[in-house]
């Protein structure tokens, strides 16, 4: 009797551990079906010179640094418009929190000088603000930005 208790035992510990590596596996697939429904891009007005450029670089002008001398971007856009684009761009190009994000620029302004990033919350005013100022750019989802004229995906950002 002891022994046949022994032996469920062990076929039981086998049947979970098997069921929570699968359910594991499972809710990684579902992590990275999400995450390949949040294509970020790098957008400027449709007939803007802007060209691709390195993320160190898009990392520097979000953080308003001035650009390289070989860079035509001059301003970037914070797009607020999309909050999940919003946190996904901080977290993969920016490598911060929201938090973090503004305290960093706030100290920038203060020691260094110079102007606050613009923020906008509405695409259309993006795109506006964007057809206006040919040389600057913003962020947006991919799928966002196929369905928004007026714009032209530079790259892709994460």
């Amino acid at each position: 009797m002891i022994i046949f208790n022994s032996i469920i035992r062990k076929k039981v510990s086998k049947i979970i551990l098997v069921f929570v590596f699968s359910l594991g596996f499972s809710f990684s697939l579902i992590t990275v079906s999400n995450a390949e429904n949040t294509v970020g891009v790098l957008i400027a007005a449709e007939l803007s010179p802007v060209n691709k450029t390195s993320v160190l670089e898009i990392r520097r002008l979000f953080l308003g640094l001035p650009s390289s001398s070989d860079n035509l971007i001059k301003n970037t856009v914070i797009n607020l418009s999309d909050p999940v684009a919003y946190k996904d761009f901080l977290k993969n190009i920016m490598h911060m929190t929201d938090s973090g994000y503004r305290r960093k620029i706030v100290k920038r302004i203060f020691r260094q000088g110079g102007k606050k990033v613009n923020e906008i919350d509405d695409i259309e005013e993006i795109v506006n603000y964007l057809t206006d100022n040919p040389y600057d750019v913003s962020f947006m989802t991919a799928n966002v930005a196929k369905k928004t004229k007026g714009i032209k995906v530079i790259q892709v950002l994460w």
